[in-house]
């Protein structure tokens, strides 16, 4: 198998995987996947360059965004990337859309708050 063959879909791509950008080095690691599953559309790849837990990245290692045109290979556990790790350090933030849920006027105060939550944390999911 060639180092750059896609092995698997973008679908199954996780949280943490490793990305390397085309000259070797790793430039760091999957924050989450952007698209629509159910109508498989792959957008791109939100990444951060240290990874360590999620409430940092909002406020230390803000999560970058990579076009699925720049994505070069999927293997498991690893993301290959077709521009070189210098164009890796000057990736744009990735932009977190406003939630799409909108919640009903009887929705519970729990439900507010774990909204809340997730639009300051950016644990919302896009994918």
């Amino acid at each position: 198998m060639r180092d750059d063959e896609t092995t698997v879909s973008w679908m199954v791509i996780e949280a943490g995987w490793s990305v390397f950008a085309s000259d070797g080095v790793e430039i760091g690691h999957i924050f989450k996947t952007v698209g629509d599953q159910n109508e498989d559309i792959f957008d791109g790849l939100a990444i951060t360059h240290h990874g360590g837990p999620g409430l940092l990245h909002n406020y230390v290692d803000k999560p970058r965004y990579v076009p699925a045109e720049q994505v070069a290979s999927i293997q498991p556990g690893i993301v290959r990337l077709s521009i070189d790790s210098d164009q890796g350090t000057r990736l744009p933030e990735h932009d977190v859309p406003e939630s799409a849920e909108v919640l009903p006027d009887d929705a519970s105060l729990t439900d507010r708050a774990t909204t809340e939550i997730q639009d300051h944390t950016g644990a919302d999911e896009t994918r």
